[in-house]
């Protein structure tokens, strides 16, 4: 059985690669940039693992969220519906033709429901284990009296 801390950049190194080939697949990140720039580091302190930080460049997540140059927040919703007016519909309308470029988010959400039922299983082996331990114990115990 794997210590959490190596089980835990185990898994960062899985969702990295998983992210990376979503950028690729996606086609973000020309130069190949962004993908370099994923890191994973488990916080610790003393002895305890208190959690993983993944990192990447901001502009990740920019491309996630449909946030471009000439498109200002506030104009997002407006900007797809005046590409689709005009796509279907033939308008005669201005719209960016960014689209929304989905790379991080379910595959996120993916991999930490996956890293809980990994640590809820080993949690519970070792529970099991404990137990089994502890009626040993209690039975040996009971056969000497």
């Amino acid at each position: 059985m794997l210590d959490l801390k190596s089980k835990l950049q185990k898994w960062g190194q899985i969702t990295i690669k998983i992210w990376q080939e979503n950028l690729e697949k996606q086609g973000i990140g020309v130069t190949g940039e962004l993908a370099k720039s994923f890191q994973e580091e488990v916080k610790s302190q003393q002895d305890e693992v208190m959690g993983i930080a993944m990192t990447f460049k901001m502009y990740g997540r920019f491309r996630d969220m449909q946030v471009h140059r000439g498109v200002k927040a506030h104009e997002r919703s407006l900007n797809n519906s005046n590409r689709t007016a005009a796509k279907r519909y033939g308008a005669n309308v201005n719209y960016s033709n960014s689209a929304k470029k989905r790379w991080y988010n379910k595959p996120k959400m993916a991999q930490i429901y996956r890293m809980r039922e990994i640590l809820g299983i080993d949690l519970s082996v070792g529970i099991s284990d404990q137990i089994k331990a502890i009626a040993g114990e209690i039975s040996d115990i009971i056969i000497k009296y």
